[in-house]
Order: C-alpha cells, then sequence, then structure tokens
C-alpha cells in the first residue's frame, strides 16, 4: 500500500499543470542522500512510463475498436436509408396512381394522367436529360483535361457553381473551384487565375456519386454557408457565396443521390424482364420447331441426357457485392476488397452478356477504380503525411495495385514513396565533426535505403520488366543527387587527398553491397566522380613534387641523430607502421641512424600517398595514377643524383648513396610490392626506376639485404 501511495503521488506530481521537470530533477538531487535513492527513484518513474504506455497501447486498440464497429453501423445505417427512400418513393408512386383514378375505374379529367395522354413524360425527361447533356458539354469545353467525362453515354449535368474550399481544420479559404453534380458523380475543378480565354478551370476529380455524403455546418465566427462533402477516405469542406444556394446544393446532392439508386434498380429490373422474355421467345422457338418433322432430333427426349436446370438471376452475393465493397474498403480491408472483385469479376466473365450484368460489371469497375485511388492515395506522398514507415509499409498497397493490373502507376508510387522516404532521411543529416564521420553517415542512410528499396522491388515486380527499366532510371538519378551531396561535402579546399580516399572506399564499400541484389552503381559512381577524383590525384602529386623540391634546398645530409634511446625505439616502431621492418640495418650506433631527415619524409609522404591512390585505382585513374607515381619518385632520385655532383656535399657522398640505396631497395621495392598486392600486376614505369642504381649507389656501399616487406597500411 505504501508503494501505491508513492506511485499516486509521482503521478500526481508529474500530471499537475504547473509541473517543471528541470525544477523537479533539482529538488530530487537535493533531497537526495547518496545514489540508492536516485536509482530507486528512477525506478519508480520507468515503472510509471512502462504503465502508461500499456494503458496508451490499450485505449488505442480500444479506439480503433469503436471505429471499425462504427464504420460498421454507418454502412448499415446507409443501407437502411437507401432501403426507407426506395420505399417512400414506391409509396409516392401507389398514391399517384390511386387519385388519378376515379371510384368507376375511369380517368378523372384535368388529372395528371389525363395530361400525360397530351404531353408524354418520357419524352419531357429525355429531353430535358438531352438538353442537360449539351450544357454540360458546352460548359466541359471551359474546363482542362476533362474530355474522358462525356465518355459515359448516359451522363448529364444536374447542378453547378462556384464554391471556395476551406480548411477543415481552420476553416481558412484554399482555393476558388468550380463544382459540377452529374446525374452519377460529383466533378470538381479547379480556377487558373493566370489564364485567359474559354478555359478557365482544371478538371481536379470526380467521385463517383456513391460515395458522396453531403454534411451541413452551422455558421460560426466568419464562417457562413458552409458545408463539407464526405468522400472515403477524404473530407472536403466548402463555401457557397448565399445561404439560399449552399441549401441548393444541399437538396440536389440527396436528391440527385436518390434517384440515381431507382434508376439503378429500374434498370436491373427491366434487365431480368429483358432476360426473361428472350428465354421465353427461345421456348417458343424450340416449341415450334418440335413440330417441324425435318427439324433435327430433340436431345431433350433422351432420357439418358441430362437435364439442364433453369436459368436463373444473378446470385444474392453479386447483388450485394457493391455494398460489401464499399463497406471493405471504408473498414481498409483491402484484401477482402480485391478477394471479392476477383470473385465478381471471374462471375462476369462466365455470365451473359446482357444489360443487366453489364450494368452490374459497370458497378463493379466504379468499385475498383475508387479502390485503386484509395490504394494510390496509401502510395502518394504528400506534405501532412507521416514517412516514418519503411518499405514494407507500401508493399501493401503496392502489391494490391500490381493485383489489379495497375503495375506501372504502382511502381511510380512506390519509387515516388521510396525517394521521399530517402529524401527526409538525408535531409536529417547533419554536418557534426570530421568530414569522414559525416560521410559514413551519408552512405549508410543513402545505401541502405537503396538496398531495402532494391530487394523490396524484386518482391513487388518480379518479372515486369517495363517496371525494371523504371527502377534503373530512378537509381540512376538517386544517385546523381548522392554524387552531389557527396562532392559538395567531401571535394573541398579543407579536404587532403587522405580524406578523400577514405570517403570514396566507403561508398565503393556500399556500392558493393548494391551489386550482390543485382543493381552495380560503381561505374555510374565513379563516373560521376571521376573529375573531381582526378583533380586530387593531380594536386597531390603536384604538391609533394613541390615538396621535395624545397626539402632539397634545405637539404644537407646530415644522419639521424637521437638523445635518447626511447626517441630511437619510436623512430623503428614508427618506420614498423608503414612497413619498413629492417631499419634496424641503417642504426650505426646506439643513436645514430645512417639515414637523412630528408629522406625519411619522403619515404613516408611517398607510401602514404601510394596507399591512398590505390584506393581511387579504377579503370579511368589508371594511367594518371601509374604516372603520378612514377613522376613522385623520380623527383626524389633526380634530387640524390644533384647531390652526388654537388661540390659542397663531397664529404657527404658515402650517406647520399646509402640513402640513394635505401630509397631504391627498400621504398621503391616496397611500393611495387604493395602496388602489385593491390591491383594484381606490377606496375608498368616503377621498376625501370631501378636502372639508376649503379649510378647513385656506386659500389663501395653495398645495399643492406630486405628479407621481408610488410604492408601494415589502413
Amino acid at each position: 500500500s505504501l508503494n501505491n501511495n508513492m506511485a499516486d503521488l509521482l503521478v500526481k506530481k508529474l500530471t499537475a499543470e504547473d509541473f517543471n521537470a528541470e525544477r523537479y530533477v533539482q529538488d530530487l538531487s537535493h533531497s537526495s542522500v547518496g545514489d540508492l535513492e536516485l536509482r530507486q527513484q528512477r525506478q519508480r518513474i520507468q515503472h510509471l512510463a512502462e504503465e502508461t504506455n500499456a494503458q496508451l497501447k490499450k485505449n488505442v486498440y480500444m479506439n480503433y475498436m469503436q471505429f471499425i464497429e462504427t464504420a460498421k453501423e454507418i454502412s448499415y445505417l446507409e443501407s437502411e436509408m437507401y432501403q426507407l427512400s426506395h420505399l417512400i418513393t414506391e409509396q409516392k408512386s401507389l398514391l399517384t396512381s390511386l387519385l388519378e383514378l376515379s371510384v368507376a375505374g375511369e380517368r378523372g379529367p384535368g388529372s395528371a394522367a389525363q395530361e400525360m395522354i397530351e404531353v408524354n413524360p418520357q419524352e419531357v425527361r429525355k429531353k430535358r436529360e438531352r438538353e442537360n447533356r449539351k450544357k454540360l458539354t458546352g460548359l466541359l469545353e471551359k474546363i482542362e483535361g476533362c474530355s474522358h467525362v462525356m465518355e459515359v453515354e448516359d451522363r448529364y449535368l444536374v447542378y453547378d457553381g462556384d464554391l471556395v474550399e476551406l480548411n477543415q481544420d481552420d476553416y481558412s479559404a484554399l482555393q476558388r473551384i468550380h463544382c459540377y453534380l452529374l446525374n452519377d458523380s460529383l466533378m470538381i475543378a479547379s480556377w487558373l487565375s493566370d489564364r485567359r480565354g474559354p478555359v478557365r478551370y482544371k478538371f481536379e476529380v470526380l467521385y463517383p456519386l456513391d460515395q458522396v455524403l453531403p454534411v451541413n455546418i452551422k455558421d460560426r465566427g466568419n464562417t457562413k454557408n458552409a458545408f463539407k462533402v464526405l468522400i472515403f477516405p477524404d473530407t472536403r469542406v466548402f463555401m457557397a457565396p448565399t445561404a439560399k444556394s449552399k441549401q441548393d446544393w444541399l437538396d440536389e446532392i440527396e436528391r440527385t443521390k436518390a434517384n440515381k439508386v431507382t434508376v439503378d434498380k429500374q434498370k436491373v429490373e427491366r434487365a431480368h424482364i429483358h432476360q426473361k422474355e428472350r428465354q421465353q421467345s427461345l421456348s417458343k422457338e424450340d416449341s415450334i420447331d418440335s413440330n417441324n418433322p425435318f427439324a433435327e432430333e430433340d436431345d431433350s427426349l433422351n432420357p439418358f441426357q441430362e437435364s439442364q436446370p433453369p436459368s436463373i438471376g444473378p446470385p444474392e452475393w453479386v447483388l450485394e457485392l457493391p455494398e460489401e465493397l464499399d463497406q471493405a474498403i471504408a473498414q481498409r480491408n483491402f484484401e477482402d476488397a480485391v478477394s471479392l472483385i476477383d470473385n465478381g469479376r471471374e462471375y462476369f466473365d462466365m455470365a451473359p452478356k446482357t444489360p443487366a450484368f453489364s450494368e452490374m460489371r459497370r458497378a463493379l469497375e466504379g468499385r475498383v477504380r475508387g479502390l485503386v485511388e484509395v490504394l494510390q492515395a496509401e502510395l502518394r506522398v504528400t506534405p501532412e503525411k507521416s514517412l516514418q514507415g519503411g518499405p514494407r509499409a507500401a508493399r501493401r498497397a503496392t502489391t494490391l495495385l500490381v493485383h489489379l493490373n495497375k503495375s506501372s502507376q504502382a511502381c511510380e508510387l512506390f519509387l515516388g514513396h521510396r525517394g521521399a522516404i530517402l529524401k527526409a532521411g538525408l535531409k536529417r543529416l547533419r554536418l557534426e565533426g570530421k568530414t569522414v564521420l559525416y560521410v559514413r553517415q551519408l552512405c549508410s542512410i543513402f545505401f541502405h535505403n537503396m538496398l531495402e528499396t532494391g530487394r523490396e522491388f524484386t518482391k513487388a515486380f518480379p518479372s515486369n520488366r517495363s517496371c525494371t527499366s523504371a527502377f534503373v532510371v530512378w537509381a540512376h538519378n538517386e544517385i546523381s543527387n548522392f554524387a552531389s551531396m557527396f562532392s559538395r561535402h567531401v571535394f573541398t579546399t579543407q579536404s587532403s587527398i587522405t580524406t578523400v580516399a577514405e570517403c570514396i572506399s566507403q561508398a565503393d564499400h556500399h556500392c558493393q553491397q548494391l551489386a550482390d541484389i543485382g543493381l552495380d552503381l560503381t561505374f555510374a559512381l565513379h563516373t560521376l566522380l571521376l573529375r573531381d577524383v582526378e583533380k586530387w590525384i593531380r594536386d597531390g602529386r603536384d604538391k609533394m613534387i613541390e615538396a621535395v623540391k624545397l626539402r632539397g634546398q634545405e637539404d644537407t645530409w646530415k644522419t639521424l641523430k637521437f638523445e635518447n634511446k626511447d626517441q630511437l625505439n619510436k623512430f623503428i616502431e614508427d618506420m614498423n607502421d608503414i612497413g619498413i621492418a629492417n631499419i634496424q640495418a641503417y642504426v650505426m650506433d646506439e643513436l645514430c641512424v645512417g639515414l637523412t631527415n630528408n629522406s625519411i619524409q619522403f619515404s613516408r609522404a611517398f607510401l602514404g600517398y601510394l596507399e591512398d591512390v590505390l584506393r581511387l585505382y579504377w579503370p579511368e585513374t589508371e594511367h594518371l595514377i601509374n604516372g603520378s607515381l612514377t613522376a613522385l619518385f623520380s623527383a626524389q632520385l633526380r634530387h640524390c643524383k644533384s647531390s652526388l655532383v654537388e661540390p659542397l656535399f663531397k664529404n657527404e657522398i658515402t650517406t647520399i648513396r646509402r640513402n640513394s640505396a635505401f630509397l631504391l631497395d627498400v621504398v621503391l621495392t616496397l611500393g611495387e610490392h604493395r602496388y602489385a598486392e593491390a591491383v594484381g600486376r606490377a606496375h608498368p614505369s616503377l621498376p625501370n626506376l631501378h636502372s639508376h642504381h649503379a649510378a647513385l649507389t656506386g659500389d663501395a656501399i653495398s645495399a643492406p639485404t630486405i628479407n621481408k616487406y610488410e604492408s601494415k597500411f589502413i
């Protein structure tokens, strides 16, 4: 009970309106004695956080279940409202018929039936529809991109007008639109403010009337004459110019929806009647043929012939298919919806080609288009949409779109979705610390996304060549964007060739991982980076050759002398690190080494430059790297050769020859070995430099034999 009281007290503190986290932590640290009490307090807060998280998950699940139940109830209520509307329409027709009949059964004068003799209402209705269709044709000439609207033959205009679309959160004005209420759909066109001429609007969307539900909005503040239209999964809010116009829109939409339900049912009934009449006519023809003595033998007289079942109308599940689809889409049971579509298509493919079945098939395809729009909205990237999901979040919608024969749209939206996720991930990347660390994070984010996208793509589009081509084009565009970001941060004036080589080595390593799944972007990346890489190789070579000249001007050919044994051991260890393992052969006495500082600095610089350029060794850079290595080593040999004939150094001839032998026998040989180890073949021109051995070393000094070369490069 004590623990429960403490937990309740902690909850009250943390949920207080004036709770300040920093002040709470300060008070807790001042009042606590030792770290044990702080640990206990931390455990209580962690336990409270776990309980809160569990309760939150439970509440989310309960709310989700309530949402599902509410969606089902709304669907049932909508179905009952449609049935009620149909019953009221039938009752109205029945009462009208009774009023038009007199007691004696004759039609009374002045009745509506008497007027029908003079004016046929069917003709009046058809004439009105033709006029409305002609009016719709004239209006559509003012709208850009709506030619497909007229493809439905019996589609005509019911009502239209200018509206202003509002933000559903704060009811601020978004855009000016023109809305068209058709007998089977609702079309919205946006106003082109910069357009002159007859075309003043651009087609935006066409909603099936079955999915449209108008809802009135009470006037509040500056928002007046507004109403919303519920169109799963969207909600759009409009504002009419006047209160009368708003009421007209609400009434016309409801009336047109009711008329559409009645017309659809009448079409199905007429189709059934037509089918029965056709069956009766066929049976009459069969009876006439049976009396013909020259007619072919009737198999129906054969007692062994299997009896054919009588032809009946569509099963109940086919009649309920549109409602089942609407319910499945509303509840986001997309897999069930696709299964229903497959069953419906299979049934209609086998069904006779009658007007009734054709009408039901068109209704099914209309639901298919609605489902496709919903699935495309799942993949479509919008500013307010979260992009936290990985590729598996898009797999569901992509797979279903492919199943519905929408592979090209699914591919485009899938790649756009993945591109947006990649862009968002790279946008969150911050340049902190060294360039190599930034590039490591950049490569990790980019290539991990590409790797996941490639794997998911092969699962979603396993054998679609056109989609594969689109993926390759998308990948090349993304690698181009990556190369641009890479170049901006790597190829700067502050970056050394070592930094550049390390960064490119990171990118090459990740490219190899992509090649393992069949997507090799190495060549594309090298092509994009080649110009900058060649520039850094040349700049590094030129700077080192210039350093050779400067050190040569200051070189006095004095051997190295150390103050103590520790400095000598540190020097030997450093030379071992760069691969020169037998440096002790050049130790003259306890603290003296028979090599000059110039030779040691050049050895370190040359071997370091060699390691860097080997990381940049591509077929495109091979010639430049080979020439740069030869030019760099030749510059140092020229310094040795000029020193041999310099009168100032006539007393240092022995030292010069010893250092020359060290460069040729140790450093050059080690460089050749490292080059062959990395490339797989010998350097074409470095071995030729050994021809200077006799001229530089003479016969007096024999170069030490290097028994082992160790490449200890990172």
